[in-house]
């Protein structure tokens, strides 16, 4: 019987190891292709069958080859992108102030670094820390050294004080007490004291919302105590000690810098978040090898809390004020419960940093608006621009100076485009590169007033960058202005996108305040008005339109057959009868949102919370009326020459594929299967917030290296800039063998908290309408998919997760939808992914306003969309047949449900669903065949599906223990019956 009672337990054993077998290879199976990646496999092979070669069959090329198994080209890809690097972060690093021309210092300079920061930077690092970067991380005191020698810097507290500390968080600065510093002062006391250099830090991230609030009740933004304490210390070491005090920003959170001239600072470098690679660009600016060029797209304002948007954001989302009525009605809430109960109001309107401060600024000077009441000022009196704002929008200096003449405006009907000529003349003793800012004002009269059509008192339309100019050397620099840039959306009373009746100018200006006096005094207002500073007139050009224009944008710039008209009346909380009132510039002071409306969800509102709203139409076509499977004659490499509207072959195309294979190209695991009927081979999808993740380099296994953030590419004002990071992005993925990224920055700057700022472009929507139109572009050139993301209004991460978001449809167009439609609809990205959060109550993966109508019909977008990474336990997100009707092309990071969920649907007989499949197919389909999948493809080509050895080695597992389960359980049974007789 112990032979008996061992087998048993050999048995049992062995169905254990094949239940876990089992089950571990179902989750495996399912999440295929991310657990390829990270062993970089290949899942698909192409063999050419004809005469064609690879050679002749590059559709996209690039400068470095398509050999991405060779490893000294993959080497020198990456040496490439390090050098952009740099260069992004010499002209993204912003000189924000420079008193006394205290930088550049000498190289010869001997300093002392201070700041945890400098140790313990940000870098924008990889999550998945598996791989090493290709390219090792140039920290900031590696740069420091590089730059200025290593015997010029003093690193004496990072080796015995930083290394010991943790890195700030997105809720805790961490600095070191001054009582920990003052021990080592004889390092700096008699030497390395040419300067000393303090590195701050602040930092969001991914589900990591800045902290509004510090745990001592403190502004987070703004100084903390020790950080006080070093620069009350540096302050009093001034002139006795230290000959000059230099202050580096290593933060993409807006930080309040109205501190600097009580510290005595002399210089301040704004350098953002550089990457593995970036620092060293911002040292050679502090040593003066090149001169600052960058420039702000956001606004720092001395209180972080003083902008109407923050009122609803961050910390202070706001949750049903039923909330337990909803949790208890909502069959769509997560496992956590409390999921669905935060919404958030775009209460402010379109008035988003600048556009909020430098509207509120002129009304106060031309004395309208109550624009001087108390409502939302820092002091708790009358509201002042020069108590509101540190730094506006645009701004930056340079170790030199810049003269502009505006030669003049003219409007090219061919382009549509305003044609802004200027002189730009280097007055300085340096060699420099500026800025052409082109700013905007359009009318704002009774007819804007009574129908709620809100107008910023200036807005950024256009800019371009000179090259390097020697002092005394000029350039002519043309910036093109679009026109359609100087509509505003009428919800109320066109419905449609207007050009308002009056007087409409543009200035150029050294940032948006300049801009704006500029036209303060075409307006014939000084200072003796209020103004803070008088203007230039010369610098503007204005004219009159007599009259109310409503037809020229009516009907979209991108299908002229296709009408603009309102999609979002949902999303404004006065749809469901909540009386709100958002910010209007016509009363400041009476609309001012000066606390959380705390807001009752209805039964309407509750019943729109679930998304259930699918019914199979009563029109729609039986599945029997598509022909699905049939015999092969059109290839995937065929469709690459196929015109999208080309419908009979597309049709053709997909009567070709079946259910299955169609359903393949919906789910997503990292990447979609081969289709080997159609010769169609396997894609594979990186995400990109810092850089190539899911992802590494095919030749060595290393992950690409990180990218200066994405509004550090902004900060340049470079188109050049722009396009760079696209296509050596685009390399880069080429050569991890991806077919498209996750990527781009769509959202908002809303508020200074946001934890994703340093992934998207900018505070402004146009701004971001021409980064993204550049960026996206140069990527798609070199056959790689920009996958922009989020779209839209995701632009907080806290509760981003089923956040209701409600806003006015002039101020999602004219700013969130805004900073999308260049990637779209002039970059060509042909790709996109949708956001967590709900657009009004609607899902923004089931919303079917923003998916279908604006993004597929008014953008006449061809690409595919996705959703946000997919998870069961959020119920909001488990409505596959809504996100398939709404305009959802395949799901992130699901490849079983939402495949189950339509196979059931056709199965029933919907036809309909099928229908909307097919749709799906053509959008998937089209996308690949505009990438890097079709190069090597001939009509010839035929694609072979390689299975992972690790697939096989566990189905082989599997059957193993299978096989000794059964023989165990088997000998057991045998030896029990024998043990049982001899006891008979």
């Amino acid at each position: 019987m112990k032979k008996a009672r061992l087998f048993r337990g050999l048995a049992a054993v062995m169905a254990f190891l094949l239940l876990v077998t089992v089950a571990g290879s179902t989750i495996m199976f399912e999440n295929s292709g991310m657990i390829n990646q990270a062993l970089n496999i290949s899942t698909s092979m192409l063999v050419n069958t004809g005469e064609e070669t690879a050679a002749n069959t590059l559709v996209y090329p690039n400068e470095y080859g398509t050999d991405i198994a060779n490893k000294q080209t993959a080497l020198m890809v990456e040496m490439a992108a390090a050098a952009e690097n740099v260069t992004q972060a010499e002209e993204g690093a912003v000189l924000l102030t420079n008193s006394g021309g205290a930088l550049p210092l000498s190289e010869t300079d001997r300093v002392t670094v201070f700041g945890n920061g400098s140790y313990n930077s940000k870098y924008n690092k990889k999550k998945d820390a598996s791989t090493v970067d290709a390219i090792p991380t140039m920290t900031f005191n590696a740069a420091m050294q590089k730059v200025f020698g290593e015997d010029n810097v003093n690193l004496t507290l990072a080796e015995n004080v930083y290394k010991d500390l943790s890195a700030t968080t997105n809720k805790e600065v961490v600095e070191a007490p001054l009582s920990d510093i003052t021990p080592y002062e004889a390092s700096w006391k008699n030497d390395y004291n040419n300067a000393a250099v303090v590195v701050l830090t602040r930092w969001g991230s991914e589900d990591g919302e800045t902290a509004m609030y510090a745990a001592d009740g403190s502004r987070y933004l703004g100084l903390q105590t020790n950080e006080k304490d070093l620069l009350g210390y540096l302050r009093g070491l001034k002139g006795s000690v230290f000959e000059k005090l230099i202050v580096v920003i290593n933060a993409d959170q807006m930080m309040e810098l109205g501190w600097l001239d009580e510290y005595g600072v002399d210089a301040c470098v704004l350098a953002g978040i550089p990457g593995t690679q970036g620092f060293e660009g911002v040292a050679n600016i502090l040593a003066g090898r090149v001169s600052p060029s960058g420039h702000l797209v956001d606004t720092y304002a001395a209180n972080s809390l003083s902008a109407p948007a923050t009122v609803y954001a961050a910390d202070n989302t706001p949750t049903w004020g039923n909330a337990d009525a909803v949790t208890a009605a909502c069959t769509d809430n997560n496992s956590g419960g409390d999921q669905i109960n935060y919404y958030t109001i775009y209460a402010e309107g379109i008035y988003v940093g600048y556009k909020y401060y430098e509207t509120r600024y002129e009304d106060a000077v031309l004395g309208r608006g109550n624009a001087s009441g108390s409502a939302g000022s820092s002091t708790g009196s009358g509201w002042s621009y020069g108590d509101e704002v540190v730094f506006t929008f645009g701004h930056g200096l340079s170790y030199t100076t810049f003269d502009q003449e505006l030669l003049g405006v003219s409007y090219n009907a061919d382009t549509d485009n305003y044609e802004v000529q200027v002189k730009v003349t280097n007055t300085g003793s340096a060699a420099g590169r500026s800025v052409v800012q082109v700013y905007a004002q359009t009318p704002y009269g009774d007819y804007e007033k009574e129908n709620g059509v809100e107008k910023s008192a200036v807005q950024v339309v256009g800019f371009e960058k000179t090259g390097t100019l020697q002092p005394g050397e000029s350039a002519a620099v043309t910036a093109e202005v679009r026109r359609y840039m100087l509509a505003s959306y009428d919800s109320k009373g066109a419905a449609g996108y207007i050009l308002s009746a009056g007087d409409y100018y543009l200035a150029i200006g050294d940032d948006a305040h300049d801009a704006l006096n500029n036209i303060l005094a075409a307006k014939g207002y000084t200072t003796a008005d209020g103004m803070d500073c008088d203007g230039d007139a010369a610098k503007t050009h204005a004219w009159n339109q007599a009259g109310l224009d409503a037809e020229s944008y009516k009907m979209s710039r991108y299908d002229a057959g296709v009408e603009v008209t309102n999609q979002f009346d949902f999303a404004d909380l006065n749809y469901y009868g909540v009386d709100f009132t958002y910010l209007s510039r016509s009363d400041w002071e009476g609309t001012y949102p000066a606390a959380v409306q705390v807001v009752d969800a209805t039964e309407e509102m509750m019943a729109e919370l679930d998304t259930d709203w699918y019914e199979t139409p009563a029109d729609a076509p039986a599945v029997s009326d598509f022909t699905q499977g049939s015999d092969v004659t059109l290839t995937f490499a065929t469709m690459k020459d196929v015109a999208w509207e080309d419908d009979e072959v597309w049709n053709q195309f997909i009567d070709q594929l079946t259910v299955a294979e169609m359903l393949s190209l919906v789910a997503d695991s990292n990447g979609s299967a081969a289709i080997e009927r159609v010769a169609m081979p396997s894609a594979a999808r990186g995400d990109d917030g810092v850089c190539i993740q899911q992802g590494s380099l095919k030749a060595t296994g290393q992950s690409g290296m990180s990218w200066v953030s994405e509004v550090m590419t902004a900060r340049t004002w470079n188109k050049e800039r722009f396009e760079a990071r696209g296509r050596m992005l685009g390399v880069e993925a080429a050569f991890c063998e991806l077919n498209e990224l996750w990527y781009g920055g769509g959202n908002v700057h809303r508020t200074p908290f946001g934890g994703r700022n340093m992934q998207y472009y900018s505070e402004d929507g146009n701004f971001g309408y021409i980064v993204g139109a550049h960026e996206a572009k140069a990527m798609q050139e070199v056959g790689i998919i920009y996958g922009i993301k989020h779209f839209a209004l995701n632009d907080q991460e806290a509760h981003r997760e089923s956040l209701s978001t409600f806003a006015t449809e002039q101020t999602i167009r004219e700013n969130y939808l805004r900073a999308f439609e260049g990637a779209f609809c002039e970059g060509g990205a042909l790709g996109t992914m949708t956001g967590f959060n709900r657009i009004g109550l609607q899902y923004a993966a089931t919303c079917k306003s923003l998916l279908t109508s604006v993004l597929k019909t008014e953008w006449a977008f061809k690409g595919h969309v996705t959703t946000d990474a997919f998870t069961a336990s959020s119920l909001y997100k488990t409505h596959y047949l809504e996100e398939l009707v709404a305009g959802i092309d395949y799901t992130c990071w699901d490849s079983s449900n939402i495949t189950s969920a339509i196979q059931a649907a056709i199965d029933s007989g919907d036809g309909y669903i099928l229908q909307c499949l097919r749709r799906a197919a053509k959008y998937n389909v089209y996308a690949a065949s505009r990438s890097v999948s079709v190069n090597g493809l001939s009509s010839s080509s035929v694609v072979v599906t390689v299975t992972p050895w690790w697939q096989t080695t566990l189905v082989a597992a599997a059957g193993v223990f299978a096989v000794l389960t059964v023989a165990c359980a088997a000998l057991y049974a045998v030896l029990a019956v024998k043990g049982g007789r001899r006891r008979d």
